[in-house]
C-alpha cells in the first residue's frame, strides 16, 4: 500500500451507518491510507446526521446541504438551522448542492423551478458564510455554471465530474476544480476520461460519492471510502503519472478546497 495519504473528498456516512456498514467503512479507509473523508449531506436532518458521525471521529469532516432532489426550497427556519450548523468546527462546505435535470420516477422528479431557488440559497449561504459549495450537476452543465456566476465570489468542487475537458477547464476557472469518481473507470466513460488526463495538478479530485458508483471491478457492488485509492489509481494510469503523485496533488487540492489542514485529523 502506498504510504502517501488520500482524501476522499465525498461520501455518504450516514447512509453507509443505516446499512451498518460505518465500522467497516471506516476501518477500511484507515487501512487504504484514507486520512480524511468529507462526508456530505443532503438536507437538514441528514447534515445533523454527518455532524454527530463528524464529531465521533477526528478525521471525518461534513458538509451542510440540500440536495437537488429534495422536493421543496429550504424555508427560513431550516435556512437557519443550516445556518448554525454550517458554524459547526468541523463543518467544510454547503453542499451537495446543484441542479439534476434527470428526471425519472424512483429517482427524482423535483420541479427544476424548485431546484433553481434551492441552488441560489445555497450558493447564497456558502457565500455569506465564507464556504466552499460541493455541486451536484447531472445534465445541466451550463446552467449551473450560470448560477454560479450568478452568485459572486461562489468557489468550491464540482462533485462526481461527468463532463468533457473543456467544461472541466470552465468549472476550474470558475473556482471550481473537479472531481472524479469510479465512473471514470466505466467503459463508456471516455470524455471523462479526457478530462482527467488534463487536468492541471491542482485542478481536480478524487472521491468516492459511497455507498454509490463502486469503480470497477468493484462495479455494482455497495461503494466504500477506500475505493477512493482504485479511482486515484485509474486516474494515475490514465495521466501516465504514479499512484503517488496523483494521491498528493488530489489530498493537496482537497485540502485546500475544504480548509482541512494538512494533517487532516490524523487518520480514519
Amino acid at each position: 500500500m502506498s504510504s502517501t495519504a488520500l482524501i476522499d473528498s465525498h461520501c455518504h456516512l450516514v447512509l453507509l451507518q443505516e446499512r451498518g456498514l460505518l465500522q467497516r467503512a471506516l476501518e477500511g479507509a484507515q487501512a487504504a491510507g484514507v486520512e480524511a473523508i468529507i462526508s456530505v449531506g443532503v438536507n437538514l436532518e441528514d447534515s445533523d446526521r454527518n455532524r454527530e458521525i463528524a464529531e465521533q471521529h477526528s478525521a471525518v469532516y461534513f458538509t451542510v446541504g440540500w440536495d437537488p432532489q429534495q422536493p421543496r426550497s429550504p424555508g427560513a427556519a431550516e435556512l437557519n438551522a443550516l445556518a448554525e450548523l454550517l458554524r459547526h468546527p468541523r463543518a467544510v462546505a454547503v453542499g451537495e448542492v446543484g441542479l439534476d435535470l434527470f428526471f425519472r420516477p424512483g429517482y427524482h422528479e423535483t420541479p427544476v423551478e424548485v431546484q433553481r431557488e434551492s441552488f441560489r440559497l445555497m450558493l447564497e449561504l456558502a457565500r455569506d458564510q465564507g464556504k466552499p459549495v460541493v455541486v451536484h450537476d447531472r445534465d445541466a452543465h451550463a446552467e449551473v455554471l450560470g448560477s454560479i456566476a450568478a452568485v459572486p465570489g461562489s468557489r468550491g468542487v464540482m462533485h462526481c465530474f461527468t463532463g468533457d475537458a473543456e467544461h472541466a477547464r470552465r468549472s476550474v476557472q470558475a473556482g471550481f476544480p473537479v472531481s472524479f469518481a469510479g465512473i471514470v473507470t466505466f467503459k463508456n466513460a471516455e470524455t471523462i476520461r479526457d478530462a482527467a488526463r488534463a487536468a492541471g495538478a491542482g485542478d481536480y479530485l478524487v472521491e468516492t460519492d459511497a455507498p454509490f458508483l463502486a469503480p470497477a471491478p468493484h462495479r455494482g457492488t455497495v461503494n466504500l471510502p477506500e475505493r477512493v485509492a482504485v479511482t486515484a489509481a485509474a486516474v494515475a494510469a490514465l495521466r501516465g503519472e504514479d499512484d503517488d503523485a496523483v494521491r498528493a496533488a488530489t489530498a493537496a487540492t482537497a485540502r485546500a478546497v475544504f480548509g482541512i489542514g494538512g494533517d487532516a485529523g490524523g487518520g480514519v
